[in-house]
C-alpha cells in the first residue's frame, strides 16, 4: 500500500499564502498543513482553519527569517539588529557552527512558539521547522524534548529523496545536507521513539515544486508513507518583498490542483492521508 502525506508548510505566514495553502486543501491534494507560529498571519491562519473544518495540525517552529515570539533581549543570539531572526538558514547555521547560538535561548524560543499553537486547541500531530533547522543535532534535541513534553507523536525526517537524479547546484548541494545530516536525524529519533514517515520528498526540489517534477514523485512512490513537503500559495507583495524564497508559490499551487496529478494519484491507487491517520 502506497500512502502519501502531502504537507503544505508556512501556514500564517502571509495572508496571500494562506489563501494559497486553503486552495490546495480544498481543490488539491494537500493533506496536511504546518502552520508557523511566527508568521505575520498566524491569526488569518488560524481563521482559515476553521471554516476548513482542521481538527489537526503541524507545528511549523521557526529561528530563521520570521521574527520571535519571545522578547528580543530575552534571546539576544537568535536576533539581528532588532526584534527580527538572522536572516535566511545560511546566516542561523553559520552561527549555529561558530558557537554564537545560545542553545537555552533556542529552547525558550521554540517552546513559546509550541505552547503558541498548543493554545489553538487544535491537536498537533508533528513537528517541522522552517528552513529545516531542526536537521542541526543541537536544534534537532530541542525538538525532541519539546515533542515529549508536549505529546507530540511525529518530527518530520528528511531523509533518502531517491526520486529523480540530482542535477543543478541547488538540488547538489542540498543532497549533501541530507548526506550529513540524515544518520544523526534517524538515530536520534529512533532512541526517543518518535515517530516520522517511512519516506521523505521534497526537500531537494523546495520551491521549486512543478507540475512535471509532482508527477515523477507521485511516479517514484513506495510502498509505506511517503511525505512531500510543499510550499503553495498566492504571490503578494508581502511575498515578494519579505519571502522570496515563495515566488514560485502559485506554480507549486497549480502542481498540487492539477487534474493530470490527480488523475494519477487516483490510477496509481495512491491513498492520500493526514498525519493524523498515519500516527
Amino acid at each position: 500500500m502506497k500512502r502519501l502525506i502531502v504537507a503544505a508548510d508556512d501556514f500564517g505566514l502571509t495572508q496571500s499564502v494562506n489563501e494559497g495553502i486553503a486552495r490546495a486543501c480544498r481543490d488539491g491534494i494537500v493533506t496536511s498543513v504546518n502552520i508557523i507560529p511566527t508568521g505575520e498571519a498566524f491569526e488569518d491562519a488560524l481563521r482559515l482553519a476553521k471554516e476548513m473544518g482542521l481538527r489537526e495540525i503541524g507545528a511549523h517552529l521557526a529561528l530563521t527569517e520570521t521574527g520571535p515570539v519571545t522578547e528580543a533581549s530575552g534571546i539576544p543570539t537568535l536576533v539581528a539588529g532588532g526584534t527580527a531572526f538572522h536572516k535566511g538558514h545560511t546566516g542561523f547555521g553559520l552561527r549555529y557552527f561558530l558557537g554564537r547560538i545560545d542553545l537555552d535561548e533556542a529552547y525558550v524560543e521554540l517552546k513559546g512558539q509550541l505552547e503558541k499553537v498548543d493554545g489553538t486547541g487544535l491537536t498537533i500531530t508533528n513537528l517541522s521547522s522552517h528552513e529545516h533547522i531542526h536537521m542541526l543535532p543541537d536544534i534537532l534535541d530541542i525538538f525532541v524534548k519539546l515533542a515529549r513534553e508536549y505529546g507530540v507523536p511525529a518530527i518530520r525526517y528528511p531523509h533518502q529523496e531517491l526520486a529523480r537524479p540530482v542535477s543543478g547546484g541547488g538540488r547538489t548541494a542540498r543532497r549533501l545536507v541530507l548526506s550529513c545530516f540524515e544518520k544523526g536525524m534517524g538515530a536520534t529519533l529512533r532512541a526517543a521513539g518518535i515517530a516520522h514517515p517511512d519516506h521523505f520528498l521534497g526537500f531537494l526540489d523546495s520551491g521549486n515544486l512543478g507540475e512535471d517534477v509532482l508527477i515523477d514523485m507521485i511516479g517514484s512512490l513506495r510502498d509505506g508513507t511517503t511525505e512531500l513537503v510543499c510550499h503553495p500559495g498566492f504571490l503578494g507583495a508581502r511575498v515578494l518583498d519579505r519571502y522570496p524564497f515563495h515566488r514560485n508559490c502559485e506554480a507549486e499551487l497549480a502542481a498540487l490542483t492539477s487534474a493530470r496529478v490527480k488523475k494519477l494519484l487516483a490510477s496509481s491507487g495512491v491513498r492520500l492521508v493526514r498525519y493524523g491517520e498515519c500516527l
